[in-house]
């Protein structure tokens, strides 16, 4: 506030106790009326920066010698509809914003005392510093005011000089530091004046303040990141990046960091409990970021650090965001306020290559009845034992199709290599087909089903093995004898003999606090199955499923948004289900599932978990109105 000493350089000679009233009066400009109440605003100025003194010339009444009443008006900041001004009063006089009704009252008021006004002018009551906030709708005309004692001054907000509005927020800010923290409040959705605002936190050196550090900070552009660190303290916290964009810590994950316990136990005490933390960034989020407290009228800057890259691969986003130790149990809620978003961009972002390759061998029928599409990925050996068991099936063999579609870059040419060998060795027709990357089994069987020329298709995982012949013939004879169905699918036996498979249910499993796809009599022995039975179920594995092509493709085929697999097969089953057709299981007609031999090198173990919580979080994301609906009819007819 160095414009005092200037102002009083300038007005020394001939002035008693500073600055007389009259004088300062009678050498001021004529009050500023401003537009009629009813006419627009005019657009403010462009802004400069104000370079020396007060906007006004200080307003003085009293006595000489000492006076009691005055009020002086310092900078003026204006943009959009915020409206911030600082000043001073003493006495009984008023610095404020009145508008058609009267005076308005500001969303932030904050006083500090302003010893340098007192000493200049020797008042005999308090000068408190005065900044004021206002939040007032665009276009609507209102004046600043100062008055002090006989004396008055107004101007409307918009018509100072250009030169004298202040453009930078910050400098008020350093000016006022008590005004740092509730200033949040007023700009939080102005991320140009918040970013100053956050600008001016300084770290804190006082016991008990808050603390932080931000270890991990990474993101995807236009998708988002997340930030792993730890805090102590009272907050709240928040994180803003160099553009003011604000990612309050209001509901992060936590956990117990043994590390800080120990070494900041003796400050903190039970406060360190749970101090790690890791937080969402949202998907425009910049280059740097400030974790910042508030810690009552301050602001704390407790760390400054860069924004690295996060991986852009879904898969290898995941791998690395489910690194973190949140339990598996929280981890339906971290979805819904953190990973979840992200990891839905990032799979809805694969692009998958245009260009593919089809081989064939023997002489596929014209118009084959079934088109059969097995995905493989990671092994190859099944090949051998399904076309065993096709060529002894001359449905198979003489009226489908049997598409082979290659989803592992790995494997690409040992399978292709293969293809004369097959052909020859099971005379049973075949197409290989290779999408150039791999798509998971949601993109490997929409790819094969692009291919397919059947009037149906049947989707098989290449480690189920049928164990009779005439199997197919039987269910597509099904699926056309019962017209209110959409899909079908058979029992599957584990090798041993027991179900692996007679039909799907949804589950809801209050740990992991999200729906799962549960099997019903699994690893028990059979029970009886009435020959030409088709048994109503709310879903049906996708290892052995059979459907109309057209009307499966013109659903789109399984989801693609299901991470690595899983829920693909039932979201097809109830995709059908809401165009009002059924979905049901052939238990008479069997087959061997070697279960997940398929697919045993997606990932294993606590990572595998995570990820089958993810797409079972997305899954009922989407369709929980429905499951709940499965879940009150499967009870009904139970019981």
């Amino acid at each position: 506030m160095g414009w005092l000493a200037n102002l009083l350089q300038r007005h020394k000679a001939g002035s008693v106790g500073g600055f007389p009233a009259a004088r300062v009066e009678a050498d001021a400009p004529p009050v500023d009326q401003g537009p009629p109440p009813d006419q627009p605003m005019p657009p403010a100025p462009p802004a400069a920066v104000v370079e020396n003194g007060p906007i006004w010339p200080p307003l003085v009444d009293g006595k000489a010698e000492r006076p009691t009443d005055g009020a002086g008006l310092d900078r003026v900041f204006r943009d959009r509809d915020l409206l911030v001004i600082t000043g001073w009063i003493s006495g009984s006089a008023s610095l404020h914003v009145e508008g058609a009704a009267g005076v308005i009252e500001p969303d932030l008021r904050v006083q500090v005392s302003r010893q340098d006004v007192s000493a200049a002018y020797g008042f005999a009551a308090r000068v408190d510093g005065l900044l004021l906030a206002y939040r007032l709708p665009a276009g609507r005309p209102v004046r600043v005011v100062a008055s002090a004692g006989k004396h008055n001054r107004s101007s409307d907000a918009t018509a100072f000089p250009a030169n004298r509005y202040e453009r930078d927020l910050g400098r008020i800010v350093a000016e006022y530091s008590v005004a740092r923290a509730p200033l949040v409040d007023v700009v939080y959705d102005m991320p140009k004046h918040l970013a100053a605002v956050a600008r001016s936190a300084v770290p804190s050196t006082e016991p008990g303040a808050p603390q932080g550090h931000m270890e991990t900070l990474k993101s995807v552009p236009g998708a988002g990141g997340l930030c792993v660190g730890w805090t102590l303290g009272e907050g709240p916290f928040f994180l803003v990046d160099e553009n003011g964009l604000c990612q309050p810590l209001e509901a992060p994950e936590r956990w117990n960091r043994v590390d800080i316990f120990e070494a900041f136990a003796a400050d903190y005490g039970a406060a360190c409990a749970d101090a790690g933390f890791l937080q969402a960034l949202p998907a425009g989020f910049g280059r740097r970021a400030r974790l910042i407290a508030r810690h009552g009228d301050t602001l704390v800057l407790a760390h400054e650090r860069d924004v690295d890259p996060a991986p852009r691969d879904a898969v290898g986003y995941a791998r690395w965001a489910f690194s973190f130790p949140v339990p598996p149990e929280r981890m339906a809620a971290r979805f819904s306020r953190h990973d979840g978003s992200v990891l839905k961009t990032l799979i809805n972002r694969i692009e998958h290559p245009k260009n593919t390759s089809v081989e064939r061998a023997g002489i596929v029928p014209a118009q084959p009845e079934v088109s059969i599409v097995v995905p493989l990925y990671g092994r190859y050996d099944f090949v051998d034992h399904q076309l065993l068991e096709f060529a002894e099936d001359p449905f198979i063999r003489k009226r489908c199709e049997v598409i082979y579609v290659v989803d592992d870059p790995t494997i690409r040419a040992a399978v292709f290599a293969n293809l004369d060998t097959w052909w020859q060795l099971y005379g049973v027709p075949l197409t290989l087909v290779w999408g150039g990357r791999n798509r998971g089994f949601s993109g490997a069987s929409n790819l094969g089903l692009s291919q397919a020329r059947g009037r149906q298709v049947l989707f098989l995982n290449s480690d189920v093995i049928p164990t009779r012949s005439g199997w197919l013939e039987e269910l597509s004879r099904r699926l056309d004898d019962h017209s209110d169905y959409g899909l079908l699918g058979t029992r599957l036996l584990f090798p041993s003999g027991g179900i692996q498979h007679d039909g799907m249910v949804f589950e809801y499993n209050g740990k992991y606090g999200v729906w799962l796809n549960q099997h019903p009599g699994k690893g028990l022995p059979p029970t009886s199955a009435t020959a030409g039975k088709v048994v109503p179920w709310p879903a049906a594995t996708g290892a052995c499923l059979l459907g109309d092509r057209a009307e499966v493709a013109a659903l789109g085929g399984f989801s693609e948004d299901y991470l690595i697999g899983d829920f693909e097969d039932s979201d097809l089953c109830l995709k059908m289900q809401a165009a009002g057709r059924s979905v049901g299981v052939c238990p008479d007609i069997a087959l061997t599932h070697l279960e997940r031999q398929s697919f045993g090198l997606q990932g294993s173990g606590d990572f595998r978990m995570r990820v089958m919580l993810f797409n079972a979080w997305l899954h009922q994301e989407r369709w929980r109105p429905a499951i709940e609906r499965h879940s009150v009819t499967d009870a009904g007819a139970a019981a």
